[in-house]
């Protein structure tokens, strides 16, 4: 039976991974920041801010300021990463002194 699982399960490639932790911590910042942005914005103000008929109510104010927390975040976390990169070549030989 652990042959099966082993063969059904495949593990990710290191982008994937990068992917994935990215989407999971900006979730999770976007999570703290939501409720410190409710704690003092009333989500109708975004809700009238938007100005669209088909969003009146609070819960739309909630969820727009979520997602838009969470885009940024995940943008943010993007660029950061892409800045960050460097190239590998691998280990670097010193000049030997004797």
């Amino acid at each position: 039976m652990n042959d099966e699982l082993d063969s059904q399960s495949r593990d990710w490639s290191r982008d994937t991974q990068k992917i994935a932790v990215l989407t999971w911590i900006s979730f999770l910042t976007a999570s703290a920041f939501t409720m410190l942005l409710f704690a003092f914005i009333d989500p109708l103000v975004i809700v009238d801010a938007v100005n669209h008929p088909a969003i009146e109510s609070s819960n739309a104010g909630y969820a727009i300021g979520f997602f838009f927390l969470w885009a940024n975040c995940w943008i943010g976390g993007w660029l950061t990463l892409r800045l960050i990169r460097r190239k590998r070549t691998g280990p670097v030989s010193l000049p030997r002194r004797d």
